[in-house]
């Protein structure tokens, strides 16, 4: 067993690239060594700013042999009568090196074949690792590649060295044109320039002999051990960002954490604008207190050791404080302006060449957020408030200098301005959930100005042609669209968006034009769809509740939940092929409506009887959205559908009893058609 280590020494690669690159790295090698057959103990992705590192630990020392049964041709041709091989079956043999006798004879879908066994000795690890390691990082991509020298070589980042090692041996492969050998680098500040690695088990403890923390969980555990303790010796406590520590894992080499400060006049203004400019632009860590209050304190991490630690604590607290004061300057500019007059200037600023301006928008949100409330029976004079300010704050000086802080701000300016608390927290909601996993709005303006945005946002981009497709989505719609989704279900509305879309279309009248009907309609049905699955609701039930085309996003989640409990019924699968049949034959029928009179055997007058007594019910089940006490009703039937089934030819000459009995079928399939297609359910044994 041997230890194999690949170094890929780059320039600094960003941050933000590195947790999909390990991610893939660790995918792809594990995949060629398994096409290899090369067993081992376990692959390891390391790395830094300035490396990216293979490590396979207890690598086998020769590939495992490859034994595999080629098929040849059948034994009728393959074999005269007299069970002598034919020129078939020695021409196969011959061109897969063995001896006829030693062909064997396999069953394949009922037909017998010849195959030939044939075994290939697998190579030393040695032999195949140069192309392998070289064929594993050509399977690399990016999310954006560099081209340096020439313009001929494409990676991440300019590749500066690379170290490959079987144990103490060189793996002679070359990449970008540099040659393998063993000399790495250390800390591009504390160690020399070369540091050499004499076999592959000592690489890790080389490297940190150079300030080099390569492994990437080690450097994770000790940054936050580091800074939780500086934190602490400061009275204070972390206010836990899992982002910022999976960045700051990606912006060292050598980690040291310090504790800085700034001024306490500094914490009158928004603790959001003296958090953003600590975590985004220099990426601090806040230091709150034991009532998760901001303390005038930041922890930072240096790449490098303790030394002179005082002076680059100054220097930081420098470049905070230049930040800090902007913020302040800002937010007290802001206040002077009342907060209702920031809104003059929104039609200078452009949404969508071809949508207009955010006073456009604005005017739509409003109509829009209006039309939404009217369908909830909700009478709230705070919605049109909310909407008709919720982007007032895109032209104070605070945004304009933090992004980020679109929404936050609006709510310190509109509480600031008096507003009723309400309208000013659905200005802050009305931009939730701005990511996967985010809280919904809690406000009932939120929810309804969130909606109405997001809405309007999709609706407009995707009517002017800019239909996401692949990993191309610039304006973050399928983001839009799932956070409508998950707002309609957290907060479980009745709301039916075919007509809600409708309306938005028309508020943007011909500055829109669809190729394709339906479309927003279709793109609100595949996260739908999406949100199903990620439910855990199987394929088959999942295709079922989709069957029925409906943007009552609510209800579809109920029928889901519904066809879920219902399947695990005892009567499920047997109804279910009532229920299909029944189905399949009145879709033969002309239209005809069902006639007691034209009823001639006993069969039908059970069924009919049947249908009678719980129609109403279902009825009401279905229209008081109680699916499963629905369901239950139409298992009662089971038994006298299967009657009817068995004992009755629906398909007779007499074309008015034929279309009777088709009419009555289609009472039975009416009964589940508006909660699921069951035609798409996998019956199971």
């Amino acid at each position: 067993m041997s230890e194999i280590v690949l170094e890929i020494g780059t320039e600094e690669i960003p941050a933000r690239f590195m947790p999909g690159i390990v991610k893939q790295m660790k995918e792809k090698a594990a995949g060629l060594l398994a096409e290899e057959r090369i067993p081992y103990g376990q692959v390891r992705i390391m790395g830094t700013p300035r490396r990216l590192v293979l490590y396979i630990e207890q690598c086998a020392d020769e590939q495992e042999d490859l034994v595999k049964m080629v098929k040849g041709p059948a034994k009728k041709i393959a074999y005269n009568p007299e069970g002598e091989p034919t020129k078939a079956a020695q021409g196969f043999a011959r061109g897969q090196g063995v001896e006829v006798s030693h062909l064997v004879l396999q069953a394949l879908d009922g037909v017998d074949y010849v195959f030939a066994s044939i075994k290939k000795a697998g190579k030393e690890t040695t032999e195949v690792l140069p192309a392998l390691l070289q064929q594993f990082v050509d399977s690399l991509n990016f999310p954006k590649n560099m081209l340096w020298g020439q313009g001929e070589t494409s990676f991440v980042r300019p590749i500066r060295w690379v170290v490959a090692l079987l144990d103490e041996e060189v793996i002679p492969v070359t990449i970008a044109g540099i040659q393998s050998g063993r000399i790495s680098r250390g800390h591009r500040f504390l160690s020399s320039d070369q540091v050499e690695i004499k076999s592959a088990d000592r690489y890790m403890d080389t490297l940190e002999d150079a300030y080099v923390m390569v492994d990437i969980e080690k450097r994770r555990r000790h940054i936050l051990k580091e800074i939780e303790e500086t934190a602490s010796e400061n009275d204070g406590y972390l206010e836990k960002d899992e982002e910022l520590l999976e960045e700051v894992v990606w912006l060292v080499e050598y980690p040291t954490a310090f504790c800085g400060s700034f001024d306490p006049e500094y914490l009158n203004i928004p603790k959001e604008a003296i958090i953003t400019p600590m975590k985004e632009h220099q990426r601090y860590f806040p230091v709150v207190d034991m009532n998760n209050k901001l303390k005038p304190l930041f922890v930072g991490v240096r790449n490098g050791v303790e030394k002179n630690i005082g002076t680059v604590t100054r220097g930081n607290e420098k470049v905070l404080v230049a930040r800090l004061e902007d913020a302040k300057f800002f937010y007290e500019e802001d206040r002077r302006l009342p907060f209702a007059d920031m809104g003059q200037k929104l039609s200078s600023i452009v949404f969508q060449e071809k949508l207009g301006s955010y006073q456009d928008k604005v005017e739509r949100i409003v109509s829009l957020s209006t039309f939404i409330a009217d369908k909830l029976g909700v009478m709230n004079e705070n919605i049109s408030t909310c909407a008709s300010l919720c982007k007032n704050d895109l032209n104070s000086h605070v945004v304009k200098e933090f992004t980020e802080l679109q929404g936050i701000m609006g709510e310190y300016y509109a509480n600031y301005a008096g507003y009723d608390k309400e309208v000013s927290q659905g200005i802050r909601e009305h931009y939730m959930p701005r990511f996967q996993g985010d809280d919904v709005p809690s406000s009932m303006p939120g929810q309804i100005v969130a909606m109405a945005d997001k809405l309007d946002t999709i609706v407009g981009v995707m009517g002017v042609g800019l239909i996401p497709t692949g990993s191309q989505d610039p304006y973050a719609l399928r983001r839009a669209a799932q956070g409508i989704l998950q707002i309609v279900l957290k907060q479980e509305l009745q709301l039916d968006f075919s007509e809600i879309i409708d309306f938005a279309k028309s508020l943007l009248g011909e500055r829109i034009s669809f190729e394709k009907e339906n479309v927003v309609e279709d793109f609100f049905l595949q996260r739908v769809k999406k949100d199903l699955q990620d439910r855990g609701v199987s394929y088959d039930q999942v295709d079922a509740v989709m069957g029925v085309r409906s943007l009552q996003f609510y209800d579809t989640l109920l029928r889901a939940r519904a066809i879920e409990r219902f399947s695990g019924a005892d009567t499920f699968t047997s109804l279910l092929q009532g229920i299909k049949r029944a189905n399949n034959l009145s879709q033969k029928s002309g239209g005809g409506i069902f006639t007691a009179e034209l009823m001639q055997e006993e069969p039908e007058t059970r069924l009919a009887g049947a249908l009678g007594k719980v129609e109403g019910k279902i009825t009401e089940h279905k229209a008081s959205q109680e699916y499963y006490q629905a369901l239950l009703l139409v298992a009662e039937l089971k038994d006298d559908i299967d009657y009817f089934l068995e004992h009755t030819m629906v398909m007779v000459e007499d074309e008015a009893l034929r279309e009777n009995r088709l009419a009555l079928l289609g009472r039975v399939a009416s009964l589940t058609r508006e909660i699921a297609d069951f035609s798409q359910i996998v019956e199971t044994e």
